[in-house]
């Protein structure tokens, strides 16, 4: 009874209703909003980057957030830009002149605006003037990744995402995603520690309702779901399956995310080689859920060779369907690695440890048997509680208040 203190919460979905883009943050949004919205009537809301306000969803933006794989999806190499050319964004914002919303006025009850996603646009220096400052103001944060490697990436990316850093620090309440991101939030933020409530919730995931159980194929297969970005280690990981082709080992690997268009193209020029060599690997681009599970069952492992995270969401996506998976423990990679179903390795920048690590999982039958045992064993917790504590950060400075 005491989340309905609160009178509207808004939450800006403006990524994850604009298209059937479903990468980590957009998972987050759509989970969070689902179960939030079980419990307390939410108000999605849009930003519109070209009127430079926020209006209500249309019924495709609706659709889209709640399911974003309706109709006769094909997998898409960037699912946003694909569905957004520049005249639909146009017609659009026509569209949205009708809808637009006003929360510059004081709130007359405890309303919240809420950011689970990460944004670059314009928002950044025009929310300070159109939403009320006691309009309440929660965030979650992912992490700083951008700021991690300038020379790997450009730099306007750089100032906007410092500028959204910046526009943070004007939240009540920012939940963290792992330790390391709460870190990454106090080190890039110089007013992070004056925020009222930073507190970490690590990311959940609820346990599939169907698991196949497949055969050990004849040529195993190894999946690695990722964008192809800088930071998720894909050349380190080409380089190292090709060592084990050329040892004579037998078994496919398939790539799934979509394209980052400062560092797909690298990639796709090392994997392009090796598909003319006839080695076994694909890029599968960005697929529906449904295939997802299809190959998640047909896998026999899956490799997440990132060189840094803020959580590593794939990594649980994995171990929850009893698929154990390599990578490393810095960070916060090692913070969801340990518990078991992980085969962990130092450096994972370097191909001939992740080699070896693959190497051993594909011969040795026992050894994966038992990582898949841990694996299933480990809880993740659930949506539901993960959404349920969001709103109780949300409220609580509230709470100590009435007591």
């Amino acid at each position: 009874m005491i989340h309905f203190l609160m009178a509207k919460i808004f939450i800006d979905v403006t990524q994850s209703c604009r298209s059937s883009n479903n990468s980590g943050v957009q998972v987050v949004t759509r989970n969070t909003f689902k179960e939030i919205n079980k419990v307390h009537d939410l108000t999605p809301i849009i930003w519109d980057n070209l009127l430079g306000r926020y209006s209500l969803l249309d019924k495709r933006e609706m659709k889209n957030l709640i399911n974003p794989f309706s109709g006769n999806y094909q997998a898409k190499i960037r699912p946003n830009k694909q569905e957004n050319p520049f005249y639909r964004e146009l017609l659009s914002s026509l569209l949205r002149f009708r809808k637009c919303l006003s929360l510059e006025k004081k709130p007359k009850n405890l309303d919240l605006i809420f950011f689970p996603e990460v944004f670059r646009d314009k928002r950044t220096a025009l929310l300070t003037k159109l939403l009320h400052p006691e309009l309440r103001k929660a965030a979650i944060f992912y992490d700083a990744n951008v700021l991690r490697k300038p020379s790997q990436t450009p730099q306007s990316r750089i100032k906007n995402f410092q500028n959204y850093l910046n526009y943070l620090c004007n939240c009540d309440a920012i939940s963290c995603i792992s330790k390391e991101s709460q870190e990454a939030f106090y080190t890039h933020t110089g007013q992070g520690k004056k925020i009222r409530q930073v507190k970490v919730h690590l990311l959940p995931m609820d346990k599939p309702t169907m698991q196949v159980e497949e055969p050990f194929p004849a040529t195993p297969l190894i999946l690695f779901v990722s964008t192809l970005g800088y930071n998720k280690n894909h050349l380190a990981l080409l380089k190292a399956v090709e060592i084990l082709w050329k040892e004579g080992h037998n078994f496919q690997i398939e790539l799934i995310g979509q394209a980052d268009p400062s560092w797909t193209p690298k990639v796709l020029v090392v994997l392009d080689r090796l598909v003319e060599k006839g080695r076994s690997v694909k890029w599968l681009h960005h697929i529906d859920q449904e295939s997802l599970e299809r190959k998640y069952s047909s896998c026999i492992f899956t490799v997440y060779p990132s060189l840094y995270e803020g959580f590593g969401l794939p990594i649980i996506e994995s171990l929850i369907r009893g698929k154990p998976c390599i990578c490393g423990t810095n960070g916060a990679l090692g913070e969801v690695s340990t518990g078991g179903g992980c085969l962990e390795i130092k450096d994972q920048s370097n191909p001939h440890q992740l080699a070896e690590a693959i190497r051993k999982l594909i011969t040795n039958k026992p050894l994966l048997q038992s990582l898949s045992t841990e694996a299933l064993k480990r809880n993740f917790g659930s949506w539901k509680q993960y959404a349920s504590d969001l709103i109780d950060l949300f409220l609580e400075e509230d709470l100590i208040v009435k007591n």
